[in-house]
């Protein structure tokens, strides 16, 4: 269930109709880019946010807002017909690449090495549509915690960007 969970969680975070996403790039401008994403592999999962910033002296900013919304998300279940909108957006999308033989291969091929069985494809969308806000607020809460964050930045500057 964590693996689908953070899945939506990343819609719900950094999607275009997010909050954060709004404020950060549509309304204040400080984002040129801003978008998620949750690895499915082996280990423990990978999740990972990327903001491309407008100007460099908004990191501190920006990575605040993020942090926000990501405690948002911890106290407060999202809504079920926004969860419902996800999953349904996510399933077409998913269905809709489905285009060719080489992209049905690659993203069973893909579900076969993290699990080696070609149901789990299959699995996952049943798991995945059974998902909860409160299982959401769950995970977010068990993944997002400070001692497993890192945090990696690219810069032209030669100092670090954080307060300390």
């Amino acid at each position: 269930m964590d693996p689908a969970a953070l899945s939506f969680a990343s819609s719900i975070l950094t999607s275009e109709k997010s909050p954060l996403y709004k404020k950060l790039v549509i309304e204040e401008r400080k984002c040129r880019n801003l978008r998620s994403s949750m690895f499915f592999t082996r280990d423990p999962y990978l999740f990972s946010i990327e903001a491309t910033l407008v100007n460099e002296e908004d990191l501190n900013y920006v990575k605040e807002q993020i942090d926000l919304a990501i405690e948002e998300l911890k106290r407060k279940p999202v809504d079920v017909a926004l969860l419902d909108e996800i999953k349904s957006r996510n399933r077409y999308s998913f269905a809709m690449a489905m285009d060719n033989p080489d992209a049905i291969a690659n993203s069973l091929a893909y579900f076969i090495y993290l699990t080696g069985n070609p149901e789990a494809l299959n699995t996952y969308y049943l798991v995945a549509d059974r998902i909860t806000p409160e299982q959401i607020t769950e995970a977010v809460r068990k993944y997002f915690v400070p001692h497993s964050l890192t945090i990696a930045t690219i810069s032209s500057s030669d100092s670090s960007p954080f307060k300390k």
